[in-house]
């Protein structure tokens, strides 16, 4: 045998094995990994809403995407899935974001724990309501201190 058809039949097999590994890895990735069935912008609330191959639906406000927060609605409405559903593509804006990074992104930042803090702060509770009256009996909202909990009045 020729050294050239050993080298042929070494990247063959290397091929084969690479590919196998890969399918694999894309079958895990399939079942565990959020992947978009469908998506569309709603310029009404400057949202994007994605409904994943599992069921779920999830509208993200686009101003907490930083790649797309100063796009023009124009441009964010040109939105397409890339292949099975793992990647989103833009292309005005030449941007291609992955659905699983842009969750772990959103849902990870500053900006979504304070835009959960800002829903939270408008919801009522009979228990939000009985705290704000012992606090108003006592003056107000506890003063905090630098390090550790509220001082004691």
């Amino acid at each position: 045998m020729r050294k050239s058809d050993l080298m042929t039949d070494w990247i063959g097999k290397e091929m084969r094995a690479n590919f196998a590994r890969a399918s694999r890895a894309g079958k895990r990735a399939a079942k565990t990994e959020p992947r978009a069935a469908y998506v569309e912008y709603r310029a009404r609330g400057r949202v994007l809403r994605i409904e994943l191959t599992n069921g779920a639906a999830v509208t993200l406000p686009v101003r907490l995407i930083p790649s797309l927060s100063r796009a023009a609605p124009r441009d964010v409405r040109t939105v397409e899935i890339l292949g099975r559903g793992g990647g989103l593509h833009w292309e005005r804006l030449d941007l291609d974001l992955s659905v699983p990074g842009l969750f772990s992104s959103v849902f990870a930042g500053p900006e979504w724990l304070a835009e959960l803090g800002r829903i939270g702060g408008r919801k009522s509770s009979a228990a939000k309501a009985a705290a704000a009256r012992k606090n108003g009996r006592k003056g107000g909202r506890p003063r905090i201190r630098s390090r550790g909990g509220p001082v004691e009045s």
